[in-house]
């Protein structure tokens, strides 16, 4: 009975810390009722087993197969690295990676450890490491060195626990439908954190731009940015035949070969220490297979990547680069070549595009070079499943590719969560109209679960936000702002539960610390994707992109982003991508500068197509500034920039001057600027600063003003921020925040409100029956009311032992003019909201809530509050601890008093 209290209790908490907000809780409570991680039968060939003996001995004899070594002679493997003439690393990188592993390191990465992830087969878990690291951390950092040292890792290293999750929409018979996720010992996973850390800030310059899995600072959306504009370029270029293929890699990661990638690094001469820790970790490897809570025997692990650990995708990776080399460097494979930039390959991780001309005679080369890599790097491709898309082909010559190599070329090819099309123009149907289509029919769901007002916006921002800034950050290509702002509706219909909105859309999506609700708004965030599109056009490093995407441009970039040629040359929205992004950028130019920046280049404006170079002097570089005026550099000064600079470029640099300089030049490191010169959170950066300019009027909002009639004065901004920037922080439960929320913005229907709307309905305060029941009157004037608050006003004068004056703004919107001690004030802003939460749930009621009610209230919230610091304390990151000392005494007292 205990027990079972002890589990209500911890219910009750997890209930008060994270009902209705972003988190587990919310996920749990929308996602659809999975199908039970219960195996109950498994199919092998024509057997069916069901005895759960059988269906274990079946999971391992898979798994040990999976993970048989591959007999590959090593002179092959060797002899195949040697001709590939691999890049050797430099003496500071070398450095870098084999210097001793320091206790600040250990420290970095124990603090890195997400408490609330499944241990290894140790059951240690991270909270252990996170209260005991200073005593640990001397005996890691000599273990660890000693690894390094030896080649030679503990046994406990070795080990792990692989627990099995059905694939969504596959056959729960087939064992090749359960995907394996290995739970390794943390303090194996906090030594190759440190060592993966290190490898990645080397990989990062090893490993070129095609390839934009997990290295700092690249991204997939660079992979669909290139695909896209390349089939834009084969629009133009008609004559030209290409076939974009897709390929399917067999289980990459589990296949890799580890002699492979030994003899790679070694012939890298990364190093003996670093040598030795691979060594170390690639040399025996063992795993027990959990099926319905029970282990298997141990397997043997003898290829593959390890699974769970930080280093088996750079090592991936590593080995991958291998075969793309061989691509870009053998001449016989032809992609899209640009002036001086070959396209040909594209990669995350091991979700591959080939773009590949003159498939009919070029594709067996192709195929033949994959497969040579392949033997003797267990890279294999599944051909059945390779897809392709092809443009300029005839459908003759389609039939014969698929029959000759047995590829599958088909309408359009899934890529990294993108549908890519053969045109551009099916782009929108195919992701966002369908992706909508699917948002629209679980929001019905959501609908009928239920959630409070809070919890269906941190729903839309959970489960709806991520799918669709996705889309917009991978494709920025809607033109029509009709479609966004249809399905912003659709949100605020979900939100609002197809009801009348009690709050104005604007004051919705404000951020939090402005009062607002931080309602995610589509349209901006859409904006927000294709402004970060800008970025690029702005700075002009990005040459190999530049120049695909403004293939058939005759002038540069700046001329479209700040003299508006693209209104004399319409070619420039003959671009599925470019004419979309530039009309978000015209909308917002004049909020960005009123005059020149300095970042614009006028030759690159004017001669980028002519002269074609890297590096484009702009006009911080170009001007000096003379007695307070901006003037050109002398013609030597120009030349000491770029020696290319001809005396005809100057005079033209100096004719765009004299115009700009009658605008004037922006010498503020402005907004712009800074987004320029960032590749953090940019999205999210460009989207609070549209916002603050969506809602730039709404800084005095109506219900504030109203609140000011009310009370008899103004409220000033600093009040009001108190409590959207820290009083609204005094509590993680999301009810108590909203009881806020629906107070300020005066939430509650009154009887005054019913009786404008229906004419039967009396006007009358539902408490004294005596008055009009306005708002303010049901909450404050009322007799019954006021009787109410003063009984509140004296518990509360009690237990924080000081003196409050009866004024509405305090008890109904916890706005005190005194300066309260922060605990006291803490306190008084629960304790109110307590009060307020009793009266609400009575509100058409004559009576009012009961003292008894308000103290259970009052009991219940420091029960939860007290558990939740206690839980945050256990678990290695504790919260600001509340004194509810004079609160509990206060309750004591009043229990003996009624005995």
């Amino acid at each position: 009975m205990e027990e079972r209290a002890n589990k209500l209790k911890f219910i009750k908490q997890d209930f008060f810390q994270n009902a209705n907000k972003p988190g587990r809780w919310m996920s749990n409570r929308i996602k659809e009722r999975k199908e039970s991680k219960y195996v109950t039968k498994i199919k092998e060939g024509d057997k069916i087993y069901t005895k759960e003996g059988n269906i274990k001995t079946q999971f391992q004899k898979f798994y040990e197969t999976l993970y048989q070594k591959e007999q590959i002679d090593e002179e092959k493997i060797m002899k195949y690295i040697e001709e590939r003439k691999v890049t050797k690393i430099s003496e500071k990188q070398r450095e870098e990676l084999n210097r001793e592993i320091t206790e600040q390191e250990i420290k970095k990465a124990i603090q890195n450890l997400k408490p609330n992830k499944a241990p290894g087969p140790d059951g240690l878990t991270a909270v252990y490491y996170k209260t005991f690291g200073q005593e640990l951390i001397p005996y890691l950092k000599k273990i660890m060195n000693r690894i390094r040292e030896i080649a030679k890792m503990p046994e406990t290293w070795k080990q792990a626990n692989i627990c099995t999750i059905h694939k969504e929409n596959s056959d729960p018979e087939k064992i090749k439908n359960y995907r394996p996720i290995s739970l390794l010992n943390l303090d194996y996973k906090i030594f190759s954190n440190i060592i993966a850390e290190r490898f990645k800030n080397f990989l990062k310059n090893w490993i070129k731009e095609e390839q934009t899995g997990f290295l700092p600072n690249r991204h997939q959306r660079e992979n669909v940015r290139t695909i896209i504009d390349l089939i834009e370029y084969y629009e133009i270029k008609n004559q030209k035949k290409v076939l974009l293929l897709a390929l399917d890699a067999e289980k990459a990661f589990d296949n890799v070969n580890w002699s492979f990638f030994k003899l790679l690094i070694r012939e890298m001469d990364i190093g003996y220490y670093f040598q030795n820790t691979i060594d170390a970790i690639y040399t025996s490897q063992k795993a027990k297979i959990l099926i319905n809570d029970r282990e298997t025997k141990d397997i043997n692990i003898e290829k593959g990547t390890r699974q769970g650990c930080p280093l088996s995708p750079l090592i991936f990776i590593l080995t991958l680069e291998i075969l793309l080399n061989r691509i870009r460097e053998e001449e016989e494979l032809k992609g899209a070549k640009i002036q001086n930039h070959e396209y040909k390959i594209r990669a995350f991780a091991d979700d591959i595009i080939c773009v590949i001309e003159d498939p009919d005679t070029k594709l067996g080369k192709w195929l033949e070079i994959i497969r040579e890599f392949g033997a003797v790097a267990g890279f294999k491709i599944n051909l059945e499943k390779t897809k392709a898309i092809t443009k300029n082909i005839t459908k003759k010559e389609q039939e014969t590719l698929m029959k000759k190599w047995n590829i599958q070329i088909a309408p359009k090819i899934k890529y990294l969560g993108i549908i890519i099309t053969q045109k551009n123009s099916q782009l929108l149907e195919n992701n966002y109209l369908t992706k909508w289509k699917e948002m629209k029919k679980e929001m019905e769901i959501w609908g009928k679960l239920k959630l409070s007002l809070l919890g269906r916006i941190a729903c839309v921002k959970m489960s709806i936000l991520p799918k669709m800034i996705f889309l917009f950050q991978n494709l920025p290509i809607i033109r029509n702002q009709k479609t966004l702002k249809e399905w912003n509706r659709d949100i605020m219909k979900f939100i609002w539960q197809k009801k009348k909105p009690r709050i104005k859309l604007k004051y919705m999506i404000q951020e939090k610390n402005r009062g607002g609700l931080a309602t995610p708004d589509l349209k901006l965030y859409f904006e927000a994707s294709a402004l970060m599109w800008v970025r690029d056009w702005t700075k002009l490093e990005n040459n190999k992109l530049l120049n695909l995407e403004g293939i058939n441009l005759r002038l540069g970039w700046h001329a479209y982003l700040w003299y508006g040629k693209s209104k004399i040359e319409k070619e420039f929205n003959n671009h599925f991508i470019r004419s979309a992004i530039l009309k978000i950028w015209e909308k917002y130019k004049k909020k960005l500068y009123d005059k020149t920046p300095l970042w614009v280049s006028p030759l690159e404006a004017s001669q980028r197509r002519l002269l074609g170079w890297h590096n484009w002097p702009n006009y911080k570089e170009l001007l000096v500034k003379q007695n307070g005026e901006w003037e050109m550099r002398p013609q030597q000064e120009l030349r000491e920039i770029n020696k290319k600079i001809s005396w005809y470029q100057i005079w033209q640099v100096k004719e765009h001057f004299k115009t700009d300089k009658q605008v004037g030049f922006e010498e503020q490191n402005t907004f712009w600027e800074k987004i320029t010169q960032t590749d953090r959170k940019i999205i999210t950066k460009i989207y609070k600063k549209l916002i603050e300019w969506e809602t730039e009027k709404e800084e005095e909002k109506s219900y504030m003003t109203r609140w000011n009639e009310n009370i008899g004065r103004k409220i000033r901004k600093e009040e009001w921020e108190g409590i959207w920037r820290e009083k609204l922080k005094y509590s993680y439960a999301t009810d108590l925040k909203e009881n806020w929320i629906k107070m300020a913005y005066r939430w509650h229907m009154t009887p005054q409100k019913l009786g404008k709307c229906y004419k039967n309905v009396k006007k009358n305060c539902w408490k004294c029956e005596k008055i009009e029941g306005t708002y303010y009157h049901m909450w404050w004037g009322c007799e019954k009311a006021k009787i109410y608050w003063k009984k509140i006003r004296g518990d509360i004068e009690k237990i924080l032992e000081i003196k409050l004056p009866m004024k509405p703004e305090i008890w109904l919107l916890g706005i005190t003019e005194q300066k309260l001690e922060k605990n006291k004030d803490k306190l008084l802003f629960l304790l109110t909201t307590a009060a307020r939460i009793c009266y609400a749930r009575i509100w058409k009621n004559p009576e009012i809530p009961k003292e008894e009610e308000w103290l259970k209230k009052i009991q219940d919230i420091k029960n939860m509050d007290r558990l939740t610091f206690l839980l945050s304390k256990s678990k290695g990151n504790p919260i600001k601890e509340t004194n509810w000392d004079n609160v509990t005494k206060y309750l004591e007292g009043k229990i003996k008093h009624s005995k």
